[in-house]
């Protein structure tokens, strides 16, 4: 058998594609028998290669020149994402100005004065650990330090006095209304401590004991919210009112801020809607000067 017939071109016709069917169809064999890969796409423009980078890159920038444009028109509309972050910081604002207003105008209690029960049997030491005692009536109350010391047996830091025995609520008067009663009882309860702890510490810097000192001097009547003061005339209630007040003055200028800096990005960004426009012309106006397509939204 002749070689040549080993290479001899199929002329069988090509079989058809059914009607209908996606698949592509089949790709008819060369001269020698292989498959012809298919053909490569076709580029979008009649540029070379250096024409066609550039083209790429013009659009990947018109991308980003676009995205400027929406989002200027986007903060230029009269309703955009920075009008309704202001209008949440506004609702904000407004609960923040509602308690400040409610804190300001909380009734001021009539005061209570105690009964000038005398503080006897005073007894205080400041060697470590330091103790103080007193009565009240016929309440007595003790209080020690409780010491903590470094590993060379030298104290590490002058400790609180714990309180051993005594009851504040005892020295509650009977006329007390009931819904004052603990609120009494707790203002006792710091008022005794201050009171024992400055009794240690006139003993530590050899001060004289307070003269003829009583249980009213441990709850005087605050004039400005109708609590009590401490032995050394400092209100808990107004220190919470206070403390709750900076509170309040410290979100209200927090919140403030915030809606500056929003209503400042929005007005920035619509500035720049203009010069985002004529940059996305001037874009496409090379990508059109290049064969392109660049002038849809």
């Amino acid at each position: 058998m002749p070689r040549w017939r080993f290479w001899k071109r199929d002329n069988s016709p090509p079989t058809t594609q059914p009607v209908g069917s996606s698949a592509p169809p089949p790709v008819a064999p060369n001269a020698r028998g292989f498959q012809s890969p298919p053909p490569r796409d076709q580029p979008s423009s009649n540029l070379n290669a250096d024409g066609d980078d550039k083209l790429a890159r013009l659009r990947r920038r018109r991308d980003a020149v676009l995205f400027d444009v929406e989002q200027a028109e986007s903060a230029a509309a009269p309703e955009n994402p920075w009008q309704e972050r202001i209008a949440l910081l506004d609702e904000a604002l407004a609960a923040v100005e509602h308690d400040r207003n409610a804190l300001a105008a909380l009734p001021v209690r009539p005061g209570i004065p105690l009964p000038p029960t005398p503080i006897t049997n005073i007894e205080a030491t400041g060697e470590t650990p330091a103790s103080v005692s007193f009565s009240v009536g016929h309440e007595t109350f003790r209080f020690t330090e409780d010491v903590d010391w470094a590993e060379r047996g030298t104290q590490l830091v002058r400790p609180e006095l714990v309180q051993r025995t005594g009851d504040a609520a005892a020295l509650v008067p009977s006329s007390i209304a009931d819904e004052r009663r603990e609120e009494l009882r707790q203002h006792l309860d710091g008022s005794l401590f201050v009171f024992a702890t400055d009794l240690r510490d006139r003993v530590l810097n050899a001060r004289p004991m307070p003269e003829m000192p009583t249980l009213a001097d441990l709850a005087r009547p605050c004039h400005d919210c109708g609590g009590w003061q401490d032995w050394h005339g400092t209100c808990a209630e107004c220190q919470r009112r206070s403390w709750r007040r900076q509170q309040l003055d410290a979100e209200k200028e927090r919140l403030g801020r915030e809606r500056e800096r929003e209503e400042d990005e929005r007005a920035r960004i619509a500035d720049r809607l203009p010069i985002a426009r004529r940059r996305l012309a001037e874009v496409d106006a090379e990508i059109a000067a290049l064969g392109g397509q660049g002038h849809e939204r």
